[in-house]
Formats: C-alpha cells, structure tokens, sequence
C-alpha cells in the first residue's frame, strides 16, 4: 500500500516525506531530512508518510479536538454540499488519528500558513496549511481516506478558493485581547542594552519561572540522543506524548512546537513570524499582551516617561509649534531648543534680576541628528523666517543711512572740512558662522547680546582668528560664563574689551561626528559640559500635509514676543534703553531656594559616590541653566513686565532636569566610545554576539538590536572591530 501511495503522490508532483511511525506511541520514530533529496528513498521500516506542502498543493486542516463543537466539521460539510456540492470533486478529504481531517486542493496562487478558525482561548481550529509546512497524511497508521484520493483532485477556480476560505472562516469565535499585528522582531529603541542584558543574564530560575508561567513543564522521562542540546518540555493539559517545546537553556532560547499555543510563534504558523527561536523578553512580550511597556514592567526596567515640558510655552505658542512640527515634519524638541536659543540671544544683557550667582541669558545648544532631520529648518522656523520681513525693512534702512553718509561725506570733501561722523554700523542680532574677532567686535559696539549659529558644529573649531592653532574652543568656553572680556597685546592700541560677553550658540551635527567634536580631552575639559544637547532619529514624513496652509510658520504671537526682544535689545544696545528687570516674587524665593540646595546636595552626593569626573563636570555646569531658564520662563510670559513666579520656579527645574538628563545620556555614550574605541551600538552588538556565529545569527542579532545588519560587515574595514573576530569558514566567526 505505501509503496503505490509513494509513487502515485510523486507522479503528481508532490513531494513525499516517509516515515517509521510507532503505533504504540502514536508519533514517529525519527524525522528524516527533508531539506535532502537523496534521505527521501522508502526505507523497509517505513510505514507512514508526510507532505511538504508546496507544488500548489495545500490543505485546510480540522483540529476538531481543539473545539467542543465536535460537529464541526460536518456543519462545514453540509454548507458546502448545500451551496456549491461541485466543489467536493475538486478536493481530497482524509480523516486523521485525532478524529480530525485534511481537506487536500490544488491552487496556483496558496498563500503562506494561515490559520482561519480558532476557538475561544485562540487555539488553532481551521487551519490553510501550505508552502512550506509538512502535513502527516494517509496512509500513516490512523489516517484514511474520507471523500476521494489525492488523484482525484483537480484545480480550484481563484471563486472556488475564495469561497471555501470564506466558509471556514466563519468558523472562528477567537476574538484575540492583543492586537495580532504586533510581533517581537527587535527591542523598544532606547532600551536595547537593558533588554539585551536581560535576556543574557536572566537566572535559570527566573527563566524556568516564565516557562511556568506560560504552562510549560519538563518531560521528566524523555529520551535524549547524545547530541541533543535541548531539554523537552510539555503543555500543561497536553494529552500528546509529543514534545511541546524545546528549550536551550545554555542559549537561554525556546522553540515551540505545539500548535495550542498559536499565542506564540510556534512550528505550525513560525511561517508568519519573523522569529521563531524566543529569548526570555519575546515570551514576555507574547504572554504580557504583545505590549513591550508590561513586559518592562515585569522585569523592573523603569521606563522613561518623562516628556519635554512644552508647557513652558505661552498656550498659542505651544499650538503652533506642534502645528509646524507636524507639517514640515520636524522633531518638536528641535524647534522648542531653536525657540529658547531664539529668546536667549535676543534677552541677552538686556534683561536682569537679583537672583544669585549673576544669572546671564546665555544658552549653548547642540541638536543631533541624521543628515536631513531637520536641524537647519528648526533654526529657521523659530528664528530666520518669523524675524525675515523685519530684517528685510532693517537692511533697507540701513542702505538709506549709509547713502546718506555717503553724501554728507562727500559734500564735507568738496568744502574741504573735516567729517568726522563714524560709518553707520549695521544691527546683527545673530549670526550664521563667523570668526571669534568678528564677535568680539561687534559686542564692543553691540552690548546688547547676541545669537550664533553653525550649521556643521565642527565648523567652530575654525572659528579662532587671534590664535596660532586657529581654535575658538577657549573664547567659547569663557562666553559661557559671559562678564568683562579682555583681549591684550603687545601693541596696546590693539586692545579690546567687551564690557559684557553675551553670546549664545546654538549648533547641528550628525551622530557619527559627535566623537570628533567633543573627544576625550573636550570632555574633561567641560567644554561638551556647557552644551544643552537633544538627539533625535530620523522622522517619518507626513504625506497628508498642504504646502500652502499658514500652519507651515510659527503663530503671530511668536512673531510679537521675538519682535518686542529684538526691538529693546536694539534699543538698549545703541543706550536708548536701560535692561529690564525681571521680578521675583517673595512666594517664588522659598521654591527657588528649595532647588538651588537640591543642587548643591545632589552634587555632594556624587562626589561620595565617586561618579565618573565628567559627570560631576557635566552636572556642575548644567546646574547654571536652572536660574537661567527661570529668566526665560518669565520672559517667554511677559517681555514687558518679566515676573518669576513659583509656577515658573517649578518650571523651570522641570526644563533644567529634562535637558540634564537628556545631556548626559549623550555624553554618556561618548564618552564610553571614547573609552572604548567602539560606537554604541557596534559595543552592543560585540557584547550580544556569541562565541561562534554566522552571519544569518548576526543578522537576526542586529534586527533585535535595531542595528542595520550590513552594519557588522561594514564595521569589518574598522582595524579595531576586524581583528575582533576571526573568520573560521565561509559565513562563520569566532570571538577572539
């Protein structure tokens, strides 16, 4: 009987896989190894066989044990018979050993496994089986035929196929609590390394505690081949003799090959999931709900839910800034860094309190990011473009003044008078690039402050002009602190002296840059330390925008508050106006007061706990941002009339500690790159790797990591990363 149903299956383009089934056990002895032609011969001991489904053959599968409705399948039966009986004659129904059945077809255009019916828990009931999984078939002990043979069947019409899909979905009473969209295929980005260090370190109890948890127990008389690296595992409630699970805890990784647990990638529908083989995290993910923020809970990894305090901003000016994030789609922390650069350069020294240490209105900022996130564009949709027409009208003035001086020069000359009038000297609020003299120039004449952006921030180590070595690190870092600058020379008529520094620096790099912008030296130096830095990957771009709506620019209300700035720091740079003063109030002193030996108590703290030296760096300059974002606040509120309330005391610590934290995630992962030779994520991938890997591991790595895979291969022309590893064979690596 074997031997006609082997050679009749092959005839019609099937490929058969036979078997030696144990009839006192009911399941096979051993598989053979269907990826090889040459191991598929019948053998005197076989005595079932199985399909690898493919060649346009498939088959709906009834697992009728998983549904109490027993008449399952004969209700499906009688809808056929009933409604289009023509259809039998095309197909080949079997019955199995569970009592269930394989209804065989013949279609050009199968799908990939799907399951179409489940019951109430979501175990599998109706299922499309093809192209690419094997399926037990007649005549393996248990198996017989129903209706036909597989010779009798004959093509399905694309309505026909249609139609039995539809009938067997109908079946279906799961209505899954998870979305079933959601699959584990990398970690959360932001928190691949505590993920990562999670699955790797995770004890053999807490790991034996999750497959409890999911109603997996070991097979305490399971036979074991000398080769084997697993150990067996069965569902709880299974009354399959079968294996479950296989689970390597070595690898700390489980297989599952029961099709009752379709929660999870399984053998059965491993087809529609990109990972099949699940760490520690993606058995969480699938057993919490597929919801990444439980799974995070379950383990104890604090989530950073801490947003940027937009709030900050005047109710109109936070709409607007949305607004224009949305359509030009930009990172909104970039244009709420751009707006708060904006503000500062124009406050400059117009603006003074009596808060403590000389609170200056100076802000350095660094946006990070990936070429065309959009860097540039903040810096022009919070500055350039709301400020465009005024600057326009002020460059017309200025060209009647200097035409102006030009005639009355020159008439002074044809009388042959002395004319002593200075030259008419142009209002620069701000600047894009620029050389350290030029600055220190135009604050001589211009007291009131001003802003300066780079659009490449490497570009500012060639912004020195009064040194030998060209580098504007040093005049930088003392404008931090802003106050009297003094510039002496041999030649002392070639002394300068700005009474009052005022510069704020706002800049744009990308992330593989950072290293050669702020290396080791920068960083202990407290140069890097001064910057608030904010980083963003790239965005996806709105489709649905209108490139004409006037929500593409900021809201008028941003355009009044810059231009009242720039107008009294005009005035109070040409002495037409003393510098406001900004008022707190007795009910803000206690708060402020609170914050400033939070401090101070916080700075103590980390020297007893001997952080790292750039940290109590970092941490000491950033604190000078609290007072100064409290004059913001208040000038963002009323420029006329700046008042430090305890609502903006209270704000202003939230803004401080946002841009700490944020600051010191990056420079974090600076200076361990520094320490370490490696980015980020190539010393991720290192640490994550095995002992020996291939390449489609490394890969499958990578996708997990949220690291591109050509990654590792293009790391490979790096002399520190290459003699990391050895190559062994093709496709294969060692770790040195």
């Amino acid at each position: 009987m074997i031997h006609e149903t082997y050679a009749e299956y092959t005839d019609l383009g099937i490929k058969v896989i036979p078997i030696e089934w144990d009839t006192t056990n009911k399941q096979p002895v051993s598989h053979r190894n269907w990826s090889n032609p040459d191991d598929l011969a019948l053998r005197p001991s076989d005595n079932g066989l199985m399909i690898l489904t493919g060649n346009n053959y498939g088959c709906l599968d009834f697992d009728l044990k998983n549904t109490k409705d027993k008449e399952l399948f004969h209700k499906w039966m009688a809808i056929i018979s009933n409604e289009a009986p023509e259809i039998l004659n095309n197909l080949f129904i079997e019955q199995t050993r569970n009592g269930g059945y394989h209804v065989w077809m013949y279609y050009k255009h199968l799908p990939k496994k799907q399951q179409l019916a489940a019951n109430h828990e979501g175990n599998e009931v109706i299922a499309l089986y093809c192209n690419g999984p094997v399926v037990y078939t007649y005549p393996t002990p248990g198996y017989s035929e129903f209706h036909q043979s597989m010779a009798d069947i004959t093509e399905l019409t694309v309505e026909q196929y249609n139609y039995l899909i539809e009938v067997s979905q109908y079946f279906n009473e799961y209505k899954p609590a998870y979305d079933p969209t959601k699959k584990a295929i990398n970690y959360p980005k932001g928190y691949e390394q505590q993920l990562s260090d999670y699955d790797k370190n995770i004890t053999e109890d807490s790991f034996e505690a999750i497959l409890t948890a999911i109603g997996l127990f070991p097979i305490p008389d399971y036979h074991y081949r000398k080769a084997d690296k697993f150990r067996a595992y069965r569902r709880q409630g299974s009354a399959s003799v079968g294996i479950s699970a296989k689970v390597y805890h070595a690898a700390k990784r489980v297989l599952i090959f029961s099709a009752s647990m379709d929660n999870f990638p399984n053998w059965h529908n491993k087809e529609e999931y990109p990972e099949w083989s699940l760490p520690a995290s993606f058995i969480l993910f699938y057993h919490l709900g597929r919801e990444w923020d439980k799974v995070m809970q379950h383990i104890g990894i604090v989530k950073d839910t801490k947003s940027y305090p937009y709030e900050i901003f005047p109710q109109d000016i936070q709409r607007s800034l949305f607004e224009v994030a949305n359509e030009k789609s930009l990172h909104p922390e970039f244009l709420a860094t751009a707006g708060l650069w904006t503000i500062f350069s124009l406050a400059g020294n117009c603006f003074s309190s009596d808060l403590p240490d000389e609170t200056k209105n100076i802000l350095f900022a660094l946006m990070i990011a990936p070429v065309s996130v959009g860097k540039t564009p903040a810096f022009k949709a919070m500055c350039e473009t709301p400020l465009k027409d005024l600057l326009a009208k002020e460059d017309k003035e200025y060209e009647e003044e200097v035409k102006n001086w030009n005639l009355q020069r020159a008439d002074a000359n044809s009388r042959k008078e002395p004319f002593n009038k200075p030259h008419p000297k142009r209002f620069h609020p701000f600047a894009v690039d620029g050389t350290t003299e030029g600055y220190i120039s135009l604050m001589q004449d211009q007291q009131g402050g001003m802003g300066v952006y780079h659009d490449e921030a490497e570009t500012i180590l060639n912004a020195g002009a009064h040194k030998a070595n060209n580098d504007a690190i040093s005049f930088f870092t003392q404008a931090f602190s802003g106050g009297r600058y003094t510039q002496i020379r041999a030649d002392r008529s070639k002394e300068r002296v700005v009474k009052s520094l005022n510069i704020s620096l706002l800049m744009g790099t990308q992330p593989a840059r950072l290293k050669n912008l702020f290396g080791a030296d920068r960083i202990q130096s407290g140069f890097a330390s001064r910057f608030l830095m904010v980083q963003s990957d790239y965005i996806k771009l709105q489709e649905e925008v209108d490139p004409f709506t006037p929500t593409r620019a900021m809201c008028q209300e941003w355009s009044d508050l810059i231009f009242e700035l720039y107008k009294h720091n005009k005035e109070f740079s040409k002495g037409d106006k003393p510098p406001r003063k900004i008022i707190v109030t007795d009910e803000a002193k206690p708060i402020l007061t609170k914050y400033y030996r939070q401090q101070r108590k916080d700075a103590n703290d980390r020297k007893a706990n001997s952080v790292e030296d750039y940290v109590m760096g970092t941490e000491a300059k950033m604190s000078a941002y609290y007072f100064r974002f409290c004059h913001l606040i208040s000038i963002m509120q009323n420029p006329m009339v700046p008042v430090i309330t305890t609502k903006v005391a209270h704000q202003a610590w939230q803004l401080y500690r946002w841009y700490a934290e944020s600051t010191m995630h990056i420079l974090g992962s600076i200076y361990e790159e520094n320490e370490s030779g490696l980015p980020t994520d190539l010393r991720l991938l290192v640490d994550n790797l095995p002992a020996k890997f291939t390449t489609k591991e490394m890969e499958a790595l990578c996708t997990r990591l949220n690291i591109k895979p050509r990654r590792f291969v293009d790391a490979m022309r790096r002399q520190d990363f290459q003699r990391m590893f050895k190559r062994i064979a093709h496709g294969v690596y060692e770790k040195m």
